[in-house]
């Protein structure tokens, strides 16, 4: 949860033209510039978590997200660099929220 600092840094910022995406320390997305909560994209879902992905091979890129389901117990997306990708993760279409379900076919 943001509390009134961090709430007040993110709108001068926003006012200032800079996008912002803050991630509490369980992945959730707190808040995000330009969010579509509900829409096509899941930064706006509560079951969402950005969780570190590492990469064996790739010593270089040690940042990376990756976008994890809680109600599907799956990755969504992996690989996430910039803030950017955090926001634009499409749901999948066995998304719950979307009335589909996975099947194991």
């Amino acid at each position: 949860m943001l509390n009134e600092k961090e709430r007040r840094e993110i709108q001068e910022m926003e006012k200032s033209g800079i996008s912002v995406v803050a991630i509490d320390s369980q992945g959730k997305v707190e808040h995000a510039t330009g969010s579509l909560e509900g829409g096509p994209y899941c930064d706006g879902c509560s079951v969402l978590r950005l969780l570190p992905d590492p990469d064996p091979t790739d010593w270089f890129r040690d940042g990376d997200l990756k976008a994890v389901c809680l109600e599907v117990n799956g990755v969504i997306a992996g690989a996430l660099e910039r803030p950017s990708e955090y926001t634009n993760i499409l749901k999948p279409l066995y998304c719950p929220k979307l009335g589909r379900e996975l099947m194991e076919e």
